[in-house]
């Protein structure tokens, strides 16, 4: 029996991801380095410096300690927070669920965007939030959600993922995590690896329905 539900927020809860992946784009054009969205899909859900690790890595480059500071806050200064909005349905059902479950959020996010999203669409929700600075190994390590599951007080067996991008996914698993995916941005044949692959956002809102006691 479930007694918490821990959801990923970019391509879960808020439709984002294209507003995110076009704020990398720009700020890595900054240091001279072209990438486009699908190269941010790929590794969605790793912290800030995991995904500039990452995009240098592909470039064949090692960045520098500054780049690993710089480019997430120019990234987060570019991001064009007013075009974000939830899911349609997606915070009646949240709130449905906080009567029977502990809700908690594991973003890759800089905290201050996951902050500004809670405040803005999913006020006295979520009782616990992890964001991509409180760990040093972002998904898909699974740290973010030990660190959740830690934080909630909750055995494994009794906690729920519900995730958008395969290096979630992966880091639910290495959690020991039951993960229920839904594609957003990257076609479902990429989340295989979880548990249960949802077809779209209404059949996510129908299963989470679902989870709540008769």
């Amino acid at each position: 029996m479930f007694k918490a539900i821990i959801f990923d927020v970019d391509g879960v809860l808020v439709d984002s991801m294209q507003f995110h992946a076009d704020a990398w784009i720009a700020a890595f054009r900054d240091v001279g380095i072209t990438i486009k969205r699908e190269d941010i899909y790929e590794i969605e859900g790793s912290n800030g410096w995991g995904i500039v690790r990452s995009i240098f890595k592909k470039e064949g480059k090692i960045p520098e300690p500054h780049h690993l500071e710089e480019i997430p806050l120019k990234k987060r200064t570019i991001l064009d927070f007013e075009r974000i909005k939830p899911f349609e349905g997606i915070v009646d059902v949240l709130q449905d669920l906080k009567k029977h479950f502990t809700l908690a959020l594991v973003s890759g996010s800089d905290r201050k965007i996951v902050e500004k999203m809670i405040e803005h669409f999913f006020p006295g929700i979520f009782e616990v939030t992890v964001a991509g600075i409180d760990v040093e190994n972002g998904k898909p390590a699974p740290d973010p959600y030990l660190k959740a599951v830690e934080i909630l007080g909750f055995e494994k067996e009794e906690c729920i993922v519900i995730e958008n991008a395969p290096m979630g996914v992966e880091a639910a698993k290495a959690a020991g995590l039951y993960c229920v995916a839904v594609p957003s941005t990257l076609g479902p044949e990429k989340l295989q690896h979880s548990d249960l692959v949802l077809e779209n956002h209404p059949a996510l809102l129908r299963y989470l329905k679902n989870l709540t006691p008769s």
